[in-house]
Formats: C-alpha cells, sequence, structure tokens
C-alpha cells in the first residue's frame, strides 16, 4: 500500500472514531425520561410551543396550524397508496396530518385534533408495511407516528399504545436491521432521513425494547457523520443542492433535536465540519429574485425551513433568518388552503419549537465559494446587496455525482431582478421511471442522460462535436476570487482536448464576461457554447444576440465567429420528457482550427430599462 493510499486510510479510520467519541461508553439510555413525552421537548415539555405562540411571527404560524388542523379534521385516513415503486407520498402526508394536529392539539387543548391524530397513527399502523423496499418511506412514517405517539401518550388507551408501539417495532425499527440497507453507511440524504425516523421510533418505544433502542440510536450517532461529511465538509455547500439541502438539512436538524430534547446533548454531531456553516451556503445560493441556484436534481423555489429556523438558534446566527426566509415564512403562515388532500409543509409545525424571527436584514454574501474539498465545487458571485444585483453561480464537479445532471462547467445569471441564464431543475423521478428508462444508472451513455433536463441538451455548457461530457470526470474549481472563478473542466471533455477551461468574472455595470479557453482539439472539431433561457432573443445584424423580458433588455455579445441559433426546447427533448414552455437554447458553433486552440469571450450586459412607447 502506498503512503498517500495509507494517509486517506488513517484519516478515514480516524474520522470514524471521532465520529463516535461521543458514545464510546454507549448511549447513557439512563438519561432518558422514564415519561412521555419526550421528543424534541425536553424537560421543559410544550411550554417553548406555547412561548413562541405569543410572537407575532409565532402568532401567525400558530394560526396556519390551527387552519389546517380543522380541514384535516374533515378528511379520511391516508389510505396505503403507492406511487409507482414508492409509499412516501402516504408517508409524508401522515407525517404533514400528525404534526400538525399534534402542535394544534397541544397549542389549544382541543380534543378534536388529538383524536383525528390518533385515527391517522393507527389507521397507520395497519398498513400490511411501510414499504420497506424504499426505505425513504419508513423513515418518514415512523417519524409520524414517534411524534403522535410520544406527543399524544396520555390520551392513548392501553390497546391503542400497544398497536402502535407494535408498528414503530414490526414496520420501522426491526426491517431496518434486516437485508441490506445501504442508507445506513450512506453519504446522500437517505441517511439523515432513515436515521432521524428510526431515531424517533426508538426513543419512542424506548420503554418496550430497551435494547433495540439502544442499538438503534447508536447506529444513527456513529453513521450520520458519513452523510454530514460528505454534506457539509468543508464549508457548508451540498452536494444535492439546494432543494436537497432542504430535504437532508430538515432532517438531520430533526435528528440532532430528537438527541438534544432526549439526553441533553447531540454527542458532537453537531460539531461535524462545515455544519456550522451550512446556512451560508442557502443565503449565498439564494439570488436577487428569491431563486435558488437549482444544480442538481433541484426546483427553482425556496420554502419556509424548519431546518433554517432550528440552525439560526442552534448557531445563534440571526443573519441566517434572512430575508427572503422570513417572506417564506410570512407567506406561508398567511395562506389559507381550501384543500389539504395533498398535505402541505410537514415538518414546519415542529418549527413552532425553536421559533425566533429576528430583527432587520440579513446581508447576502458578496462571494461563496464551497472548498476545494468538497464533493460538488460550486461558486457564486454578488454585484451589490440590491435587487437588481448582477449574479452568478457556477457549478464544477462530476455528472456521476449524486443526483447529478450534465451540467459541468454550468452557471445561472441573474440581474435587474430576472433570471436570464437558467437551469431547468429537476424531472419528475415517477414519470421517467414508468416510461422503463433506468433513471438512477450514471454510468457513461446511460438511460439518465437521454432526459432533456437532466441532458447535456439543456445546460450552460461546452459541447464538442455532441458529445456527453465525461460522467466520472470531476472538473475543478481552481482559481476564486471576489469577482471571477475559473473552472478546469479538462477531465469532462478528455481525451478530445488537452486544457480546458471556464472563467467568469462579473464586470462593472452588472455585467458578466465567460471567457472559455480550449487547447489540444482535433482540428475541425465543433465546439458549440449554450445558454438556456426563457427571455425573448433577438438576433441583431451586427452578429449580438438582445434578450428582453418585459421592459428590461440584456445584450449578448462575443468575440468571436459563428452565428447565433436559437433552438425551442420542444425541438430537443423526447415525448416522455416534461415540457418547459418558452424555454430556448442559444448558441453558437466554432471549428477548431489547425493548431487546436480555441479562445472566446461572451459578455452579458444589463441595459438601460425601455422607455414604454409614448412616452419620453
Amino acid at each position: 500500500m502506498s503512503q498517500i493510499k495509507q494517509f486517506a486510510l488513517l484519516l478515514t479510520v480516524a474520522g470514524a472514531l471521532g465520529a463516535i467519541a461521543g458514545i464510546k461508553d454507549g448511549i447513557p439510555m439512563e438519561r432518558l425520561s422514564s415519561s412521555h413525552p419526550r421528543l424534541l421537548v425536553g424537560r421543559e415539555q410544550f411550554a417553548a410551543l406555547k412561548q413562541n405562540a405569543q410572537a407575532p411571527a409565532g402568532q401567525a404560524l400558530a394560526a396556519r396550524i390551527r387552519h389546517d388542523a380543522e380541514l384535516i379534521l374533515g378528511y379520511p385516513p391516508q389510505p396505503r397508496e403507492m406511487i409507482g415503486r414508492r409509499l412516501l407520498s402516504a408517508s409524508r402526508n401522515v407525517l404533514y396530518r400528525v404534526n400538525t394536529l399534534a402542535v394544534a392539539f397541544r397549542l389549544t387543548g382541543k380534543r378534536e385534533y388529538a383524536d383525528r391524530a390518533i385515527r391517522e397513527m393507527l389507521n397507520a399502523a395497519s398498513y400490511s408495511d411501510w414499504n420497506p423496499s424504499h426505505f425513504l418511506d419508513v423513515g418518514e412514517m415512523t417519524l409520524a407516528v414517534a411524534v403522535g405517539y410520544d406527543w399524544l401518550y396520555e390520551l392513548l388507551t392501553p390497546e391503542q399504545r400497544s398497536a402502535i408501539e407494535l408498528a414503530i417495532i414490526d414496520k420501522g425499527l426491526k426491517p431496518s436491521f434486516q437485508g441490506k440497507q445501504g442508507w445506513v453507511r450512506g453519504t446522500n440524504n437517505w441517511n439523515a432521513v432513515c436515521h432521524a425516523g428510526m431515531v424517533a421510533g426508538a426513543l419512542a418505544v424506548a420503554d418496550r425494547e430497551p435494547e433495540l433502542a439502544r442499538r438503534t440510536i447508536e447506529r444513527a450517532v456513529e453513521n450520520l457523520p458519513r452523510s454530514m461529511k460528505a454534506s457539509y465538509f468543508p464549508n457548508g455547500a451540498y452536494p444535492e443542492g439546494p432543494m436537497y439541502w432542504g430535504y437532508g438539512t430538515e432532517f438531520t436538524t430533526v435528528l440532532l433535536a430528537l438527541l438534544d430534547g432526549a439526553f441533553g446533548e447531540d454527542f458532537g454531531l453537531s460539531a461535524q465540519p462545515g455544519f456550522d456553516k451550512t446556512g451560508d451556503f442557502i443565503l449565498a445560493t439564494t439570488g436577487p429574485t428569491g431563486k435558488p441556484f437549482n444544480y442538481a436534481d433541484c426546483v427553482n423555489s425556496r420554502g419556509a425551513s424548519f431546518a433554517t429556523v432550528w440552525l439560526a438558534r442552534k448557531f445563534d446566527r440571526p443573519d441566517w433568518f434572512d430575508t427572503e426566509m422570513k417572506k417564506l415564512l410570512a407567506h406561508a403562515s398567511e395562506a389559507r388552503p381550501r384543500s389539504v388532500a395533498k398535505g402541505g409543509n410537514r415538518l414546519l409545525p415542529l418549527a413552532l419549537l425553536y421559533l425566533k424571527v429576528p430583527e432587520g436584514e440579513s446581508p447576502a454574501p458578496l462571494a461563496y465559494y464551497s472548498g476545494k474539498e468538497s464533493l460538488v465545487p460550486i461558486s457564486v458571485h454578488r454585484s451589490d446587496r440590491t435587487a437588481k444585483a448582477a449574479w452568478v453561480g457556477l457549478k464544477a464537479g462530476a455528472p456521476a455525482g449524486p443526483h447529478g445532471h450534465m451540467d459541468g462547467g454550468s452557471f445561472v445569471f441573474e440581474t435587474e431582478g430576472y433570471r436570464w441564464a437558467v437551469d431547468l431543475g429537476m424531472e419528475n423521478y415517477t414519470k421517467i421511471e414508468a416510461t422503463g428508462l433506468r433513471l438512477w444508472d450514471s454510468t457513461q451513455g446511460a438511460d439518465r442522460w437521454k432526459v432533456f433536463r437532466l441532458s447535456p441538451e439543456s445546460h450552460n455548457i461546452l459541447r464538442i462535436d455532441n458529445r456527453q461530457q465525461n460522467v466520472k470526470g470531476k472538473s475543478r474549481i481552481v482559481k476564486f476570487s471576489e469577482n471571477s472563478t475559473e473552472m478546469d473542466l479538462t477531465p469532462l471533455y478528455t481525451p478530445v482536448v488537452k486544457k480546458a477551461t471556464r472563467t467568469a468574472t462579473l464586470l462593472p455595470g452588472r455585467a458578466l464576461e465567460i471567457r472559455d479557453r480550449l487547447t489540444g482539439l482535433p482540428p475541425g472539431a465543433e465546439v458549440t457554447w449554450q445558454m438556456c433561457t426563457f427571455a425573448e432573443p433577438e438576433i441583431r445584424p451586427d452578429g449580438t444576440l438582445l434578450l428582453r423580458h418585459g421592459r428590461q433588455e440584456l445584450l449578448v455579445d462575443k468575440n468571436c465567429p459563428g452565428d447565433w441559433q436559437v433552438v425551442p426546447e420542444a425541438e430537443l427533448r423526447q415525448p416522455y420528457d416534461s415540457p418547459n414552455p418558452g424555454a430556448r437554447m442559444l448558441r453558437f458553433a466554432v471549428p477548431a482550427p489547425a493548431d487546436g486552440k480555441l479562445e472566446w469571450a461572451v459578455t452579458l450586459t444589463p441595459l438601460p430599462r425601455r422607455t414604454p412607447a409614448g412616452h419620453r
């Protein structure tokens, strides 16, 4: 074994030992309260819930919770409905209903809410199973039933307690120890979600199954650092993108809150490197429009977040409770849906336990870099902190990364309050799986790269002779400054090139320059520059491209030959792909000269806002 490999192994072992140092003598089960409730609330029980509901933001959220609880009273319990291979929608709906009803009961004392939650739990307990073949379903269902059981314990009859306990044990905890469960030691969001559900279940039934509970909790404390390192090291950036940051971090924080509430500590888990910086990631990757940098499988919006509430309180970082989060929380609290048949924000009711909305504005970072050790390197630059700021997000990494797309070297760009260069985000998993395509195969030439939103066809990247990028070729960020990032894209395009770099620089006047350099190209190889947009394009006689959105215009200029092409997305996607109304790919192509070298710069410059017709 080489010295390098030995050193890497030593680091791995040392990291694993450090992760479980907090439980070297075992989980102190004797600290666990002998009575209920014991999940999340600690010794003060529901005092914090009621106190936080007195502040203005808490009053508004509590009113929304009571509204939803009233609606849920009119619905029958959630049936065991599979969608494709998943029970996940049913599990999430049960989690939403139980959390909403349990919190509403604890706020009001209204027995109807508790009784309806008990009906929901008993119905879920009667399912044949919680679909252990897709263990996320089990994780979320176990969390739902465990919280409801614990918070409503004194209202349950002995028979009801027994039925729910057995369901948690036989349909949640025991299946987690059966067969090959990759999530146990996994490095993605499944680790956090499933361990959170199992720990909740273990804490709930620890009186009945103390040894199973101890094993379950120790397993979680030992293995959660694996996903936390992959997810947050070194600077808090989440490799699966902001949406999955929401999912994985919601359940990571729930798990830490469960341990804190039950044992008075989280056994060092919240001290994992990078976790105390992860709120910076969400601030930086939220553009001036409020939309996230939606790389990987990610939707183009944020939501009110339990994780943000908990993290801001845990690390005393009120700035993480940013202006956008305040808007999202206010919007969620003020909304009065007429139907909750499809559920809602399932963890947000629990945020009332920790809710503290800070005063004042939160300054967005002007520059952010995930760090050279990050699994998926990204960077963000912002010109200023106004609503019209220029803001660019850049992504390196490998297409075969977690929830990865064929998007190494891609960028999104906003200025003047509009996102000009876009990423179309995630595709519907169930829809694609139903076609028979192997969505989760990330090998070269696999079905995954035939899906338009995931493929190289839709991303703001370079193409060489329309080839795919190398799925295992990891591009890197090699230079980073306040206003500029340089990425080495060579591994994505070898052996066709010897060197490929992309540099993005914010210029004065809220302009963006994208400069590409390639060497070692085969003479005649066609290199294509492309960008996806929803703006209205106009190819002008001077060879520039003018993009319009309302009265705002963006001039796109290049210092190289090649005619602009505007290709509607409908010409690029397949019948199984979801439509993207109004999306267009802007392209130009340049053949490599005899020396195999190409270099160009594309500049995107906002123009003064047009005056409406008839005005001076």
